[in-house]
């Protein structure tokens, strides 16, 4: 997975040199590590998650509040071919930490019926095993849904409030056996960053390659020089772009650099304090 390079608490000069160069907004989209259905496991990541049994009680949500227009990108890994029916997304605009007891068996329409929830089921082309799905609600209350990265979407439901917080909402149902949440803002990069994991830097011919310029996806650099581009001109070398920011594509050339995995479970387990 790509992560937004963020300072740690180990201290290291080379890391705590990030931390007024960074993008206050980004923090990384994973599922509720606590609040999850009866039937639900979950990698250390926070990112994969499967249900166990029967058909139902898969209901998980994210971590964090997502943002309008924002894209919530699931990849299906597993299907189960001797039930009926699939994943079903949506928003809800109650904080899931305040649900009381266990969560109801289905989102739809257990959860939706409770209030300050939407969601549907998606139609049975979306839900084969290896798609890539994204969908977001728009600043009207729509939802959206689209496959494959594909830029457009395809029209889900409306009413949902966007004058509250909103949390994703995913019901891993029906022949939808497991999925893994994904970060669209590095997705496209990270299987070439994955085979270029020993990429020399462009710059310095010294370190590994390790990071990639935003919002113009430039990859190529090693964090050292990507951060005193991002001081000094602050424009991509290759592109002469604006950088908003500093972001990994390769988790493996971050620790053969010798910097924290900034993704780890602690990291993310802190965020939701």
């Amino acid at each position: 997975m790509g992560a937004c390079l963020s300072p740690s608490e180990d201290g290291k000069e080379n890391v705590q040199e990030l931390e007024c160069s960074l993008d206050a907004s980004y923090s990384p989209l994973f599922f509720h590590p606590y609040i999850k259905g009866s039937q639900v496991t979950m990698d250390e990541s926070c990112c994969t998650v499967s249900r166990t049994d029967t058909f139902h009680d898969g209901i998980v949500f994210s971590n964090r509040p997502v943002e309008l227009y924002e894209r919530v990108t699931l990849k299906i890994l597993q299907e189960d071919q001797k039930w009926q029916g699939g994943l079903r997304v949506g928003f809800t605009w109650k904080d899931p930490c305040l649900q009381s007891g266990d969560l109801p068996p289905f989102v739809c329409p257990n959860l939706v019926a409770q209030g300050k929830t939407r969601a549907c089921v998606l139609p049975d082309e979306y839900i084969e095993e290896e798609t890539i799905i994204s969908f977001w609600v728009d600043s009207w209350g729509c939802v959206f849904c689209s496959t494959n990265l594909e830029a457009e979407g395809s029209f889900l439901f409306n009413g949902v409030s966007v004058k509250s917080p909103l949390w994703a909402v995913v019901d891993v149902y029906g022949r939808t056996k497991a999925v893994q949440l994904l970060d669209p803002t590095c997705l496209a990069f990270q299987e070439r960053a994955e085979e270029n994991a020993v990429e020399d830097c462009m710059v310095c011919f010294a370190s590994q390659a390790s990071t990639m310029m935003f919002p113009c996806h430039h990859t190529g650099f090693c964090s050292r020089c990507s951060m005193k581009i991002f001081r000094t001109s602050g424009c991509c070398p290759l592109c002469r772009e604006a950088v908003t920011k500093i972001l990994w594509v390769s988790v493996l050339a971050a620790q053969n650099e010798g910097l924290p995995n900034l993704l780890g479970k602690s990291e993310r387990i802190r965020s939701l304090r």
